[in-house]
């Protein structure tokens, strides 16, 4: 008889606490139950490529700045390739005009130099005779009172004269025409500079995509899924991981039965773990859904099912609490 009584006892406290929780939570009370959510994040590889490593396993920790997964794309390395060979081309070339430029002047001085020498060649035999001209004619005319005449040295004089202004236009002709191929090399210089810097831009891009190709964390989070293995050859935009975050970003509560349903958009709500009372958030409701069935961590044990209208929160991202993690809306 004794052991009956405490039977009954026990399934009174047993109703009794149910009853409790039942008017706390779900009738009459401006509290409500939830769950917190976050939404995976799955992480895409731009290009085709071929899976070099994976440093994760799904379930593990990572913080921001670890490396996830190693990749290499074979088409973007031979794009670098082709840009590099590129680069090197247009820089020889570059280097190899400068250098002709350098042949054409030092061809074009000793032109000079050999007009220069021609000239003085001409001018001192002419300078000569002019000198023997006159030494003749005044050994001729010198006991004679009469003046040497003058006409031949002044038509050997203006044969020097013409020969020096002849001179003078040849080395001329030969400035023009090194002024020419300087302005000629110097326009070529900059259409192949202007390559060499757009060739280069463009290999920095790709450097910078292969830099890339390589995926590290944004934030900290737990691995949901790796979706690829090692030595595996991928498409371009194919997932290879996907991370949650270690805090929730969302909630959804659920208002069940007879409970007050005058929540407002925008309107916030303190959200508490229903088993560590110490994490708490302020969130935002941003939304209502429909009456669906609770989730199953909110059922109770029993076989009829609760049933609640979806009322969506937004919690910051700095948050203590846990995702998965049943809570209490207030």
């Amino acid at each position: 008889m004794k052991s009956l009584n405490s039977f009954y006892l026990f399934i009174a406290v047993l109703f009794v606490g149910l009853l409790t929780i039942n008017n706390r939570y779900f009738k009459g009370s401006s509290s409500f139950l939830g769950v917190t959510y976050s939404k995976d994040y799955k992480i895409n590889a731009e290009k085709s490529a071929i899976i070099d490593f994976v440093h994760v396993v799904p379930g593990q920790t990572v913080k921001p700045g670890d490396l996830l997964i190693e990749l290499t794309s074979q088409e973007l390395t031979l794009e670098i390739q082709k840009l590099q060979k590129e680069v090197e081309l247009l820089t020889s070339e570059k280097e190899e005009k400068q250098k002709l430029l350098e042949s054409e002047l030092k061809l074009l001085e000793s032109e000079k130099r050999i007009i220069t020498n021609d000239i003085n060649s001409e001018i001192a035999l002419i300078q000569n005779k002019i000198d023997l001209n006159q030494s003749l004619s005044i050994e001729l005319f010198k006991n004679r009172n009469t003046l040497v005449p003058r006409d031949s040295l002044t038509a050997l004089s203006l044969k020097i004269r013409s020969i020096r202004d002849k001179g003078l236009l040849e080395i001329e002709a030969v400035n023009i025409k090194e002024q020419d191929i300087r302005q000629d090399h110097q326009f070529d210089q900059s259409q192949i500079q202007s390559r060499i810097e757009l060739t280069q831009q463009e290999l920095d891009w790709k450097l910078d995509e292969d830099q890339r190709l390589n995926k590290y964390a944004t934030f900290a989070g737990v691995i949901e899924n790796v979706y690829v293995k090692q030595g595996e050859q991928i498409e371009a935009f194919s997932s290879v991981v996907s991370i949650n975050p270690l805090h929730p970003s969302s909630a959804v509560g659920y208002l069940v039965g007879k409970k007050d349903r005058d929540k407002n958009l925008g309107e916030s709500v303190s959200i508490f773990s229903l088993e560590h009372n110490e994490l708490y958030a302020v969130g935002r409701i941003i939304g209502f859904g429909s009456v669906v069935e609770l989730p199953e961590i909110l059922q109770k044990s029993t076989s009829v099912k609760a049933f609640g209208l979806e009322v969506f929160i937004e919690i910051p991202e700095k948050n203590s609490l846990p995702v998965g993690e049943k809570i209490i809306v207030k």
